[in-house]
């Protein structure tokens, strides 16, 4: 692995990988936490299925204008403008703990991630060469990940240490604390209003070349939503494990994850890009169908957290990968539109995974499994010419 292509970044994207691992580790406190935190409060999986339908939905819905937005605003505003949201849905969330102020900030929520995440990549498309994008992209990916583990561990620990009648909201307070700081990265940033993009139109070439990566995307965002948003109460219903556990477990894997991304670019140079995703998610498709038959809790993590890396190791390869397809002025446009896409599917899947876990521990993850195979295989299709 050669160090030097992970050398000679910019100040302004070394901030914005700093943000990414703050974000990345209070989100995840928040992430994993949630779900026993609404639990504690006698919602159902159905209900809180509901809670995180809303904040998807939502944030399908502005997706389709955020790339507009975030031109308008200019990027850096407009992150300082979601961090601010997210900042008052966890406040409503801790301290004022009724289903429809959840309902209002889940709504929240969503707006504040359609318009942070296209901000965010189109800030980080212009800070690297495309040849040394994919090493950036990872580079971000990865230090957000280490910062996704220790969440994760965190989420898991802090309900053991932290007093109160309910150790699950004062943890999601420590979480909800952590976004002023993860605002003041972004605050640092030089204005980039000379690099920021025109108004776009969309032709019907650019509509076709975001549709081809809006398809594999709409799969998985399906598939995803119907069991990962349950999997630690899964874990906790099928053998009882104890929420330490779970967040240990899912701080193994994210770190884990963290080391390989640094090694992923390499990978995607010898056997190019198309071939390291569907390689990597196609074996993880087969491992989800296994996880309903796992005996004991041991072999159970094994499998999903092998599961998780290969699937979650190579996003920052397919970011990079689109990004070659789009020029400055298509790339905000293009990737909010591909999230739509996601985005939308993923809060059908919630709303469904919820019911369906309500009926059965093992059909999520086989439908889970199916429509992650069908999107590799449309993946393929699309791109194995493309490379």
């Amino acid at each position: 692995m050669s160090i030097q292509n992970y050398k000679g970044f910019s100040r302004d994207a070394k901030l914005v990988i700093a943000y990414s691992f703050i974000a990345w580790l209070g989100g995840n406190i928040s992430y994993f936490i949630l779900p026993f935190y609404y639990s504690s409060l006698g919602m159902s999986f159905s209900e809180i299925g509901v809670l995180f339908s809303i904040s998807t939905l939502v944030e399908a819905i502005i997706l389709l204008v955020s790339g507009h937005i975030s031109v308008k605003l200019g990027y850096r505003r407009t992150i300082l403008f979601s961090v601010g949201m997210f900042f008052i849905a966890r406040l409503l969330q801790v301290f004022i703990p009724e289903f429809w102020v959840f309902a209002i900030a889940s709504a929240i929520l969503g707006v504040g991630m359609a318009l942070e995440m296209p901000a965010l990549m189109s800030l980080l498309s212009e800070e690297a060469s495309e040849e040394k994008r994919h090493y950036l992209f990872s580079l971000n990916a990865a230090l957000g990940t280490m910062g996704s583990a220790l969440g994760m561990y965190l989420g898991g620990a802090l309900p053991n240490l932290l007093d109160g009648s309910n150790p699950y909201k004062m943890t999601l307070l420590v979480a909800t604390l952590l976004i002023p700081l993860q605002g003041l990265f972004i605050f640092l940033i030089s204005p980039v209003l000379k690099r920021e993009e025109k108004r776009l139109k969309l032709e019907k070439e650019l509509v076709i070349k975001i549709a081809k990566f809006s398809l594999p995307s709409a799969l998985i965002g399906l598939g995803a939503g119907v069991t990962i948003p349950y999997i630690g109460l899964w874990f906790n219903k099928r053998f009882g494990t104890s929420l330490e556990s779970i967040g240990g477990l899912f701080a193994i894997q994210e770190f884990i994850m963290g080391i390989g991304m640094f090694t992923l670019p390499m990978i995607s140079d010898k056997i190019g890009s198309v071939r390291t995703i569907v390689g990597f998610d196609g074996s993880a498709s087969l491992l989800i169908f296994a996880m309903p038959f796992s005996p004991v809790f041991p072999v159970a993590a094994v499998v999903y957290t092998i599961r998780t890396i290969l699937m979650n190791i190579v996003n920052p390869i397919w970011d990079a990968f689109m990004m070659r397809f789009f020029t400055t002025e298509e790339r905000s446009t293009a990737i909010a539109l591909r999230s739509f896409a996601w985005t939308t599917t993923h809060a059908l899947g919630q709303f469904m995974g919820g019911r369906i876990f309500d009926i059965s521990l093992t059909w999520p993850f086989l439908i889970t499994g199916a429509l992650y195979g069908l999107s590799m295989f449309s993946f393929w299709v699309l791109f194995a010419k493309e490379e």
